[in-house]
């Protein structure tokens, strides 16, 4: 049997139909030979049947099955110990590959030395486009993103690469960001292990943040996303939580990389960050069908 060339890693969690389904979209993936795909699924302690019902109809894949939840990075990390492809696509349990999706990422990585990560065009079940990439978390484009400067015509012309990238236009072309959402990016193994993969003290929004920020350092190559192929992402289907819970960690996880990258603009994060929830907690406050990111938006506090 031929070593592996591509890793499809997964960390899964009381989602079993889509992880299921997710993985799936990865083995029947085409233009590889046999034994080139391996899949390698982590389950963060499930409360559901993932891991037997993969055990008894996927046994191609390897389970990892884990006593605790390790978080979406250390999840990462810990398959990607145990997987042996060239190539580690990271893959969500909620997102499905197209037939040539992997196909297509993995070629462009062998093309392109200069290209250290690459991820697709994503979008929703129902065909709409999805925000998936941006740049660096430097302090204007927090401040702009925190305070809603880069929502204000004429002073968002300021922010051509803003942290979020939400213009759906810029999605429909290839780019060059600084980071990729993490639902479904490749990298080079070597070059994954050699930034430290992800920092699992960050337990799930931002880590593939904090990790672009340490390849860009560490090797200097760019991050590519690609139109070529569009993968369908739902979103959140582990927490089935407001945006504001996903804000919450991203956040925190935003603070985390301040504390270790840049402690002298810590507190200046750290106020900017503070700014920003309050002024939502004060809109918020005064719509009442907004109450569920409300009480989201208090436990930033807690």
């Amino acid at each position: 049997m031929n070593k592996p060339l591509v890793s499809v890693i997964m960390v899964s969690y009381n989602t079993r139909a889509y992880t299921v389904k997710a993985m799936q979209t990865a083995l029947d993936s085409r233009g590889f030979k046999p034994g080139e795909i391996e899949v390698v699924m982590v389950d963060n302690n499930s409360p559901d049947d993932t891991v037997a019902y993969t055990r008894k109809h996927l046994p191609m894949v390897k389970v990892i099955a884990n006593k605790d939840n390790k978080g979406f990075g250390g999840g990462n990390n810990q398959a990607i110990a145990e997987s042996k492809g060239r190539y580690l696509l990271l893959l969500n349990p909620d997102a499905f590959l197209a037939p040539d999706s992997l196909r297509i990422m993995t070629d462009i990585l062998i093309k392109n030395e200069d290209i250290v990560s690459v991820g697709p065009q994503l979008r929703y079940e129902n065909g709409e486009l999805q925000q998936s990439a941006g740049y660096l978390p430097t302090p204007w484009r927090v401040t702009a993103w925190m305070l809603w400067l880069d929502k204000i015509p004429g002073i968002k012309r300021l922010f051509p690469t803003p942290y979020h990238v939400y213009d759906l236009n810029w999605h429909k072309t290839d780019h060059y960001p600084e980071w990729l959402m993490g639902a479904c990016i490749m990298f080079r193994r070597a070059e994954f292990i050699e930034a430290g993969g992800f920092d699992d003290k960050i337990f799930m929004y931002a880590e593939e943040v904090e990790l672009y920020r340490r390849l860009k350092e560490s090797l200097g190559k760019k991050v590519f996303f690609t139109t070529k192929t569009k993968v369908v992402h739902i979103g959140s289907v582990s927490t089935k939580k407001a945006n504001a819970y996903r804000l919450n960690y991203e956040l925190k996880g935003i603070e985390y990389i301040y504390r270790k990258h840049y402690p002298g603009l810590y507190w200046y994060i750290k106020g900017v960050i503070t700014l920003g929830v309050i002024m939502r907690l004060a809109l918020f406050t005064i719509i009442p069908a907004r109450r569920e990111t409300l009480v989201e938006y208090r436990k930033y506090f807690s």
